[in-house]
Formats: C-alpha cells, structure tokens, sequence
C-alpha cells in the first residue's frame, strides 16, 4: 500500500472534542505535520516516536502564503515516498478556513492516497460551549461563516454580513479580531442597530479559554477593558445570547 496521507480535524483544542476515527489516526501515526494552533495536549496522545513537523502560521509571523503552502505540499510528496502513515494536522475542520481543499486537490493531482477526517469547527465548538444558539426556531434559519477581509478600507464581504444581520440571522467571524472596531462601526453606519451583540470567544475549549461581550456601540470599550487574546471567533446578531445568561436571570 502506498502511504496514507490523512487530512484530519483536530477540533478547536479541548483533545476531549477529538472525533474517534482521528483519535484513532494521530496514534496510529509514524509522521505528524501539524498548525500552530493544534494544542499540545492533542499532539502528545501521538507515539512518542512519532516524527512532529510543525507547518504552522501564526498572525503576523512574515510568511509568504503562497511559498508556505507549496513547501507544505513538496513535504507531502516527498514523505509519501517512504510507505508511512502521515497525518496533516489542522485545528478545527479542514473545509473551514483551513485550506483543507487546496491540500485535498494536490493529493488527486498527484495520485496521492488520502482521506479526510471531519473536526469540530471553532464556531460550532464555541457556540455550543458558551450556550449561544447560531439557529432558533422562530428566530432565526441560518447562520454565516465569514473572515474579516479587508482591502482598500473596505470590508470586501460588508453587504453580505448586513443582508445576514438585518434577517436576524447571526454571522461568526473568523479572524477578524483585529479589524473589529472597524467592522462594528461600517455595520452601524450600514443600518445595523448599535445594540446588536458582539461575543468575543478567545482560545475556544482551552485551560485559557476566554470570553467578552458587549454590543457594536461598546465594542471599542470591551476591547480595551477585556484585551481578548487571538485565536478569537467573533458572533455578532440580535438574538446572539449566552442562554446561561438567561437562565441567570430567571
């Protein structure tokens, strides 16, 4: 058999939130290249004779993306010769901001043998953890996905959050913390209420898990009083409450 080159989905942290099957791949591995942000806690249930090769990139570290991918993609080819089990580790799910798709067509590009393994996404971990309900009966049908691009001053998907926002619906930015203030307020120039609920999800499922709440009218303040640490998911929506919060009150 040539060697197996699983794409797996480590989850957002917590090695608790591991599905079985990747559980399964990360001990049965002879060769790990794993993110920045797959814990430590996760690598250390691999064997202890395991070769861990870290392709991570972190916020603001200098890396060219292009050039970081292509070598990631060269290391694949050039482990994949050697009849071993080699697991590309990614933190959360590989179809989700994880570029799992550029590294699933290389593999068919090349002949390669591979499999993907579904991971719990930051966003549904967050949500779930923290009681925050993304879909509501009678409140709301759908939730948005999106990263804070910006380019030119602008966010490039602006008209896209407010069309979600303004149906009630939440939408949950991905890396987008550093581009907040910013966002929050073209959304409050753009119509959507200033009393809209901004929650600040830092190091979802970690020991340093952190959290910070606010509405797009205080999120500069929030930001400031509470210092949110990166990675950080943002969810901004009306109906975007802690139902721990609710419970509380009654």
């Amino acid at each position: 058999m040539p060697s197996l080159i699983s794409i797996v989905g480590a989850g957002p942290g917590d090695p608790e939130l591991l599905t079985i099957k990747a559980l399964k791949r990360i001990q049965e591995a002879d060769i790990i290249l794993h993110d920045a942000l797959v814990s430590d806690e996760i690598l250390n249930l691999a064997r202890p004779d395991v070769q861990r090769i870290y392709v991570g990139k972190i916020y603001q570290d200098g890396q060219n993306q292009t050039g970081r991918q292509e070598w990631i993609n060269q290391l694949i080819i050039d482990l994949s010769k050697k009849d071993q089990k080699i697991v590309r580790l990614k933190s959360g799910d590989p179809m989700i901001f994880g570029r799992g798709a550029e590294e699933i067509r290389f593999c068919i590009e090349n002949k390669l043998n591979y499999e993907v393994i579904p991971g719990v996404t930051s966003a549904l971990g967050a949500a779930s953890l923290y009681g925050i309900p993304l879909t509501e009966r009678g409140k709301n049908s759908m939730v948005l996905f999106g990263t804070g691009h910006y380019s030119d001053g602008e966010f490039l998907d602006l008209d896209t959050f407010v069309s979600v926002l303004k149906s009630g619906s939440p939408i949950i930015i991905f890396m987008g913390l550093n581009k907040l203030i910013q966002l929050a307020q073209r959304l409050i120039d753009q119509a959507i209420s200033a009393d809209t609920s901004v929650q600040i999800l830092s190091k979802v499922s970690q020991p340093d898990a952190s959290s910070a709440e606010g509405t797009l009218g205080t999120i500069s303040q929030v930001l400031e009083a509470e210092k949110p640490v990166m990675p950080a998911l943002v969810i901004i929506g009306k109906n975007v409450v802690r139902l721990s919060t609710l419970q509380q009150l009654h």
